[in-house]
């Protein structure tokens, strides 16, 4: 259940489950205290990597019971830090994927100056071997939110994509009308993101990336 390798390779007693993770953002101690000074009591070491994760499998998977997510520092120094949760802050734990599902967690830890995190590591296992993945922190700008009404270069730039990729039949005209939204709500749910005709930065970010799928491959 903690994802450490077997001594007895009782394949009757489990599976492999197919998962995706994205490096969605790394959240400085500047973040957390913009976001969040109002309401804790933050020490000012406060920080946290957003990853999505999608489950590709047939079976939900509680995340934190099937792989570990570390960071490392340049020196190499590693830390487990807090468990994954829902939220950067107040969240809840142990959250549960299933099947065609994709949800956003966040994996907080403790920002020592000179001991700044520089890679999140994904470590799994494979027919009782360890394998590790390494996702350099970078911080990135956050996409605006579009949503029906919305217009300008932003929304011309999601209805091409949404148009590159078989969602949306019409022109990238900038005004984000009753089509871009039936288009957004189609996309969002072929990628297992929640109902809705908005696209939020969680959305863009998967959408911009080459491995959003297509509409035709949901047919």
């Amino acid at each position: 259940a903690d994802g450490s390798p077997r001594t007895v390779a009782d394949e009757a007693g489990y599976q492999s489950v197919e998962m995706a993770l994205t490096l969605y953002n790394y959240l400085t101690p500047d973040y957390f205290a913009q976001n969040y000074g109002r309401f804790y009591k933050l020490s000012g070491t406060e920080a946290g990597a957003l990853i999505a994760l999608e489950n590709r499998g047939k079976t939900g998977v509680v995340p934190q019971n099937a792989f570990w997510v570390t960071v490392q520092s340049a020196d190499g120094a590693q830390q487990t830090g807090y468990q994954l949760m829902d939220a950067p802050l107040g969240g809840n734990y142990g959250v549960r994927i299933e099947p065609g599902e994709r949800k956003l967690l966040c994996k907080r830890f403790d920002q020592q100056p000179g001991q700044e995190a520089r890679y999140l590591v994904l470590t799994y296992c494979v027919d009782g071997q360890a394998h590790s993945r390494y996702f350099l922190l970078e911080e990135r700008e956050a996409y605006p939110q579009l949503q029906r009404g919305s217009r300008g270069e932003e929304v011309t730039a999601l209805q091409q994509r949404l148009i590159d990729l078989g969602y949306l039949d019409d022109d990238a005209d900038g005004i984000f009308g009753p089509n871009t939204e039936a288009a957004v709500r189609a996309a969002r749910q072929a990628a297992g993101f929640e109902e809705s005709g908005a696209a939020d930065d969680a959305f863009q970010f998967a959408l911009y990336a080459q491995s959003f799928p297509q509409a035709s491959a949901q047919t």
